[in-house]
């Protein structure tokens, strides 16, 4: 897939995946995977976008990234300072491609670093899910709940890195058994009773302590100047919720919006990241 990359943070270290093009390019592409997964997310993209410089992230808490210090949530702003203190550490703006979460944190830092943001892409994703005001009592009762009876040693084993495969592909949503491998190599750890585990950090599992309303979601949107692409699986996570997507495309400056065919990892699975591979290679071309 490409050589591994660290990025050495003063407040943490995050890993990634780099495939470098044969000839010089002047686009440089970081990818932002989804929730639980890791830069695997791209193993199958990339090699569809060799003519550019491209990185694919593991976030905080995933893949071989560090975890955060016990006692900490995940929030998408934390990963937004991640990002930005990534981009920070050169001079060249980027092109974002955000999958799932990822497209949430890459909308927020395309919002706030303009600058740094050459282009944006989002894949299955068009925004950050929302709370309503009156629920957010409840909402951080529950994560901190949560919070204080975590052990860091209660963690799901199994016999097999195969047993693995076959209960992410049973996940949050369906995978193929190739998609899930490609995630379960990167994300698994064995451990010294040859038992094996998940690599990312159990927290994650936990319920968000906040979510955003509409109205601080559009007041992120609208700040985003750069192009935007936006890719939506037509068996994805929105196949039910056509009038969300509708609603938050009309709330960018400037964006392209196309469904396609494919599940929710439709850039990940072996028959639908060509098409997503050459939507995105043709916009940032013309762009």
């Amino acid at each position: 897939m490409g050589n591994e990359i660290i990025y050495k943070l003063p407040h943490t270290e995050l890993s990634g995946v780099q495939s470098l093009p044969k000839k010089a390019s002047d686009v440089k592409i970081l990818s932002l995977h989804g929730w639980l997964d890791n830069a695997a997310s791209f193993a199958n993209l990339s090699p569809h976008l060799s003519e550019y410089s491209h990185v694919a992230l593991d976030f905080a808490g995933h893949g071989f990234s560090f975890h955060r210090a016990p006692g900490s949530f995940y929030h998408l702003w934390d990963y937004v300072l991640d990002i930005v203190s990534i981009l920070n550490q050169s001079k060249q703006s980027v092109w974002l491609i955000g999958h799932s979460m990822g497209g949430a944190v890459a909308m927020l830092v395309a919002a706030i670093a303009p600058d740094k943001v050459r282009g944006l892409v989002v894949l299955d994703n068009m925004g950050p899910l929302t709370g309503e005001p009156v629920d957010r009592v409840a909402t951080l009762n529950r994560a901190v709940q949560k919070m204080t009876k975590h052990r860091l040693d209660r963690q799901w084993r199994y016999a097999t890195k195969d047993a693995m495969v076959s209960a992410r592909m049973a996940g949050f949503t369906q995978l193929s058994r190739q998609a899930s491998a490609l995630l379960v190599e990167r994300g698994a750890m064995q451990s010294e009773d040859s038992s094996w585990t998940w690599r990312h950090d159990s927290k994650l599992t936990f319920p968000s302590p906040f979510r955003m309303d509409e109205a601080s979601v559009e007041a992120f949107i609208q700040e985003i100047k750069c192009p935007t692409l936006a890719l939506v699986a037509k068996q994805g996570i929105y196949e039910e919720n056509h009038a969300l997507v509708e609603a938050r495309a009309a709330q960018f400056p400037w964006i392209k919006l196309k469904w396609l065919e494919g599940n929710h990892h439709f850039h990940l699975e072996p028959e639908s990241c060509l098409a997503v591979a050459e939507e995105i290679q043709q916009f940032i071309d013309q762009n």
